[in-house]
């Protein structure tokens, strides 16, 4: 979600938000009543963790509003790199400083 104008940037298939039908192009207007933000999310996600309570999200897609609801209780989730012994270490190499050039 692009956080300066709430519209949903992707949504991976699948996932709670994509089983509802929310999808790319929508804005996001509130969460649990409350004024989309960023946070108001976060806050969502963090108080439906672990609870039967759905997260209720009021999006618009073009003149049309609709209130989804979406039944996830994982939190926040955030991805995680891992290095893949079986392929070259290609982020080292990348980001180590380069051979032979000196500072000034």
């Amino acid at each position: 979600v692009n956080d300066e104008t709430a519209e949903v940037i992707d949504v991976i298939v699948d996932s709670p938000a994509a089983q509802v039908g929310i999808g790319p192009g929508m804005k996001l207007v509130a969460v649990n009543g409350h004024k989309f933000s960023s946070s108001v999310l976060r806050d969502a996600l963090k108080a439906a963790k672990n609870t039967s309570v759905s997260i209720e999200i009021l999006a618009t897609n073009d003149e049309y509003y609709r209130t989804y609801k979406i039944d996830y209780h994982g939190g926040e989730r955030y991805p995680v790199l891992q290095r893949d012994a079986s392929k070259p270490d290609l982020l080292t190499n990348i980001i180590s400083p380069m051979a032979g050039v000196v500072a000034k």
